[in-house]
Protein backbone atom coordinates (compact mmCIF):
# COMPACT_ATOMS: atom_id res chain seq x y z
CA UNK A 1 0.00 0.00 0.00
CA UNK A 2 1.49 3.31 -1.13
CA UNK A 3 1.98 6.20 1.71
CA UNK A 4 0.12 9.46 1.02
CA UNK A 5 1.97 12.21 1.42
CA UNK A 6 0.12 15.71 2.92
CA UNK A 7 2.08 18.87 2.77
CA UNK A 8 1.97 20.27 6.10
CA UNK A 9 -0.37 23.22 6.18
CA UNK A 10 2.27 25.91 7.35
CA UNK A 11 4.40 24.98 4.06
CA UNK A 12 1.11 26.17 2.17
CA UNK A 13 1.03 29.79 0.58
CA UNK A 14 -2.00 31.13 1.73
CA UNK A 15 -2.94 34.10 -0.23
CA UNK A 16 -3.93 37.51 1.37
CA UNK A 17 -6.51 38.47 -1.61
CA UNK A 18 -7.59 38.00 -4.65
CA UNK A 19 -6.71 40.34 -7.52
CA UNK A 20 -9.37 39.10 -9.71
CA UNK A 21 -12.60 40.64 -9.87
CA UNK A 22 -15.66 38.65 -10.52
CA UNK A 23 -16.41 39.80 -14.15
CA UNK A 24 -12.93 38.42 -14.67
CA UNK A 25 -13.54 35.24 -12.91
CA UNK A 26 -16.83 34.54 -15.13
CA UNK A 27 -15.18 35.27 -17.85
CA UNK A 28 -12.59 33.03 -17.33
CA UNK A 29 -15.55 30.01 -16.96
CA UNK A 30 -17.44 30.88 -19.60
CA UNK A 31 -14.12 30.57 -22.11
CA UNK A 32 -12.57 27.11 -20.28
CA UNK A 33 -16.03 25.71 -18.74
CA UNK A 34 -16.16 22.05 -20.70
CA UNK A 35 -20.20 21.65 -20.46
CA UNK A 36 -20.40 25.21 -21.91
CA UNK A 37 -18.77 24.58 -24.42
CA UNK A 38 -20.12 21.36 -25.22
CA UNK A 39 -23.64 23.01 -25.15
CA UNK A 40 -21.92 25.91 -27.85
CA UNK A 41 -20.85 22.93 -29.93
CA UNK A 42 -24.37 21.78 -30.32
CA UNK A 43 -25.31 25.14 -31.01
CA UNK A 44 -22.97 25.07 -33.91
CA UNK A 45 -24.07 21.29 -35.26
CA UNK A 46 -27.69 22.73 -35.37
CA UNK A 47 -27.25 25.72 -37.40
CA UNK A 48 -25.07 23.26 -39.79
CA UNK A 49 -28.22 21.12 -39.96
CA UNK A 50 -30.49 24.04 -40.70
CA UNK A 51 -27.80 24.99 -43.71
CA UNK A 52 -28.04 21.54 -44.71
CA UNK A 53 -31.71 21.85 -44.81
CA UNK A 54 -31.73 25.21 -46.77
CA UNK A 55 -29.65 23.86 -49.04
CA UNK A 56 -31.89 20.81 -50.43
CA UNK A 57 -34.02 23.74 -51.75
CA UNK A 58 -31.04 24.14 -54.19
CA UNK A 59 -30.57 22.56 -57.25
CA UNK A 60 -27.93 19.99 -57.56
CA UNK A 61 -25.78 19.79 -60.01
CA UNK A 62 -23.51 16.90 -60.78
CA UNK A 63 -20.41 16.26 -63.21
CA UNK A 64 -19.03 13.18 -64.06
CA UNK A 65 -16.17 12.36 -66.16
CA UNK A 66 -13.80 9.22 -67.27
CA UNK A 67 -11.22 8.29 -69.51
CA UNK A 68 -9.07 5.35 -70.67
CA UNK A 69 -6.73 4.21 -72.96
CA UNK A 70 -6.89 1.63 -75.87
CA UNK A 71 -3.92 0.14 -77.35
CA UNK A 72 -4.52 -2.02 -80.89
CA UNK A 73 -2.49 -4.90 -82.44
CA UNK A 74 -2.65 -6.24 -85.73
CA UNK A 75 -0.44 -8.01 -88.00
CA UNK A 76 -0.28 -9.08 -91.65
CA UNK A 77 1.99 -11.61 -93.72
CA UNK A 78 5.29 -11.07 -94.22
CA UNK A 79 4.84 -7.20 -92.79
CA UNK A 80 5.68 -6.28 -89.00
CA UNK A 81 3.01 -5.99 -86.41
CA UNK A 82 1.38 -2.76 -86.13
CA UNK A 83 0.70 -0.83 -82.51
CA UNK A 84 -1.59 2.12 -82.25
CA UNK A 85 -2.50 3.66 -78.70
CA UNK A 86 -5.43 6.02 -78.30
CA UNK A 87 -7.10 7.94 -75.38
CA UNK A 88 -11.13 8.06 -75.31
CA UNK A 89 -13.13 8.94 -72.13
CA UNK A 90 -16.19 11.11 -71.96
CA UNK A 91 -18.08 14.17 -69.52
CA UNK A 92 -21.41 14.53 -67.96
CA UNK A 93 -23.31 17.21 -66.71
CA UNK A 94 -26.58 16.44 -64.75
CA UNK A 95 -29.01 18.74 -62.88
CA UNK A 96 -31.62 17.70 -60.32
CA UNK A 97 -34.14 20.22 -58.70
CA UNK A 98 -37.15 18.47 -57.16
CA UNK A 99 -40.42 20.44 -57.05
CA UNK A 100 -42.39 18.20 -55.30
CA UNK A 101 -40.99 16.09 -51.88
CA UNK A 102 -44.84 16.83 -50.06
CA UNK A 103 -43.49 19.13 -47.68
CA UNK A 104 -40.08 17.27 -46.52
CA UNK A 105 -37.78 19.43 -46.82
CA UNK A 106 -39.83 22.33 -45.23
CA UNK A 107 -39.88 19.63 -42.45
CA UNK A 108 -36.59 18.80 -41.84
CA UNK A 109 -35.85 23.10 -42.34
CA UNK A 110 -38.32 23.91 -39.25
CA UNK A 111 -36.75 20.76 -37.16
CA UNK A 112 -33.47 22.25 -37.94
CA UNK A 113 -34.29 25.27 -36.95
CA UNK A 114 -35.97 24.00 -33.49
CA UNK A 115 -32.90 22.23 -32.89
CA UNK A 116 -30.81 25.70 -32.96
CA UNK A 117 -33.64 27.39 -30.56
CA UNK A 118 -33.78 24.59 -28.35
CA UNK A 119 -29.67 24.47 -28.51
CA UNK A 120 -29.28 28.08 -27.89
CA UNK A 121 -31.85 27.93 -24.54
CA UNK A 122 -29.47 25.51 -23.05
CA UNK A 123 -26.36 27.55 -23.62
CA UNK A 124 -28.59 30.25 -22.00
CA UNK A 125 -29.49 28.27 -18.79
CA UNK A 126 -25.76 26.72 -18.72
CA UNK A 127 -24.16 29.84 -18.93
CA UNK A 128 -27.17 31.56 -15.83
CA UNK A 129 -25.89 28.14 -13.86
CA UNK A 130 -22.37 28.78 -14.15
CA UNK A 131 -22.52 32.68 -13.57
CA UNK A 132 -24.48 31.73 -10.19
CA UNK A 133 -22.08 29.02 -9.36
CA UNK A 134 -19.01 31.69 -10.04
CA UNK A 135 -21.09 33.87 -7.95
CA UNK A 136 -21.32 31.82 -4.64
CA UNK A 137 -17.79 30.26 -5.16
CA UNK A 138 -16.18 34.19 -5.38
CA UNK A 139 -18.73 35.63 -2.25
CA UNK A 140 -17.48 32.84 -0.37
CA UNK A 141 -13.71 33.14 -0.73
CA UNK A 142 -14.22 36.95 -0.12
CA UNK A 143 -15.63 36.23 2.93
CA UNK A 144 -13.38 33.37 3.79
CA UNK A 145 -10.46 35.98 3.58
CA UNK A 146 -12.12 38.30 5.62
CA UNK A 147 -12.17 35.28 7.95
CA UNK A 148 -8.58 34.55 7.60
CA UNK A 149 -8.09 38.74 9.10
CA UNK A 150 -10.00 37.86 11.74
CA UNK A 151 -8.48 34.97 12.77
CA UNK A 152 -5.11 36.35 12.29
CA UNK A 153 -5.60 39.50 14.71
CA UNK A 154 -6.92 37.16 17.02
CA UNK A 155 -4.11 35.20 17.09
CA UNK A 156 -1.66 38.04 17.26
CA UNK A 157 -3.93 39.42 20.27
CA UNK A 158 -4.10 36.19 22.07
CA UNK A 159 0.08 35.68 21.56
CA UNK A 160 0.47 39.23 23.11
CA UNK A 161 -1.60 38.34 26.05
CA UNK A 162 -0.16 34.75 26.80
CA UNK A 163 3.55 36.69 26.43
CA UNK A 164 2.22 39.40 28.77
CA UNK A 165 0.68 36.88 31.23
CA UNK A 166 3.76 34.59 31.22
CA UNK A 167 6.22 37.39 32.07
CA UNK A 168 3.73 38.73 34.65
CA UNK A 169 3.84 35.43 36.23
CA UNK A 170 7.77 35.11 36.33
CA UNK A 171 7.92 38.26 38.08
CA UNK A 172 5.37 36.83 41.05
CA UNK A 173 2.48 39.19 39.63
CA UNK A 174 -0.02 36.84 38.20
CA UNK A 175 -0.87 33.16 39.19
CA UNK A 176 -0.26 30.04 37.48
CA UNK A 177 -4.57 30.21 36.94
CA UNK A 178 -4.00 33.28 34.35
CA UNK A 179 -1.03 31.47 32.93
CA UNK A 180 -3.37 28.48 31.90
CA UNK A 181 -6.29 30.55 31.23
CA UNK A 182 -3.95 32.41 28.60
CA UNK A 183 -2.40 29.62 27.45
CA UNK A 184 -5.97 27.95 26.67
CA UNK A 185 -6.84 30.88 24.76
CA UNK A 186 -4.22 30.84 22.34
CA UNK A 187 -5.01 27.29 21.68
CA UNK A 188 -8.63 28.18 20.89
CA UNK A 189 -6.95 31.10 18.75
CA UNK A 190 -4.75 29.14 16.81
CA UNK A 191 -7.28 26.43 16.39
CA UNK A 192 -9.01 29.26 14.64
CA UNK A 193 -6.74 30.45 12.68
CA UNK A 194 -5.63 26.51 10.80
CA UNK A 195 -9.96 26.29 10.06
CA UNK A 196 -9.30 29.75 8.06
CA UNK A 197 -6.47 29.06 6.43
CA UNK A 198 -8.17 25.76 5.37
CA UNK A 199 -11.69 27.48 4.52
CA UNK A 200 -9.27 30.02 2.28
CA UNK A 201 -7.81 26.82 0.41
CA UNK A 202 -11.30 25.29 0.06
CA UNK A 203 -12.88 28.36 -0.97
CA UNK A 204 -9.69 28.53 -3.47
CA UNK A 205 -10.78 24.89 -4.98
CA UNK A 206 -14.27 25.45 -5.07
CA UNK A 207 -13.87 28.85 -7.55
CA UNK A 208 -10.73 27.52 -9.67
CA UNK A 209 -13.12 24.52 -10.09
CA UNK A 210 -15.97 26.83 -11.11
CA UNK A 211 -14.20 28.75 -13.50
CA UNK A 212 -12.75 25.77 -15.26
CA UNK A 213 -9.13 27.33 -14.88
CA UNK A 214 -6.95 27.00 -12.30
CA UNK A 215 -5.97 30.41 -10.18
CA UNK A 216 -2.38 31.57 -11.01
CA UNK A 217 -0.65 32.64 -7.68
CA UNK A 218 0.85 35.29 -9.53
CA UNK A 219 -2.30 37.25 -9.14
CA UNK A 220 -2.51 37.11 -5.68
CA UNK A 221 -0.41 38.81 -3.20
CA UNK A 222 0.64 36.09 -1.05
CA UNK A 223 0.40 36.56 3.10
CA UNK A 224 1.54 35.22 6.08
Amino acid sequence: MSPIHVQPLEQLAIPETLADTVDQALNRAFAHRPDLMRQLAQVRSANARVNEARAAYYPKVSLNASGGAQAYYATQDSAPWVHTRDLDGGIGLSLSWPFFDGGARKSRLARAKADVLASEANVNAARDAIAEEVWRAYTNLRTAFRQRQSALALLSAAEQSYAATLDSYNRGVRNLLDVTAAQRTLAQARSTDVLARSQVLASLAELAFRTGDSIQRTTMKTGP
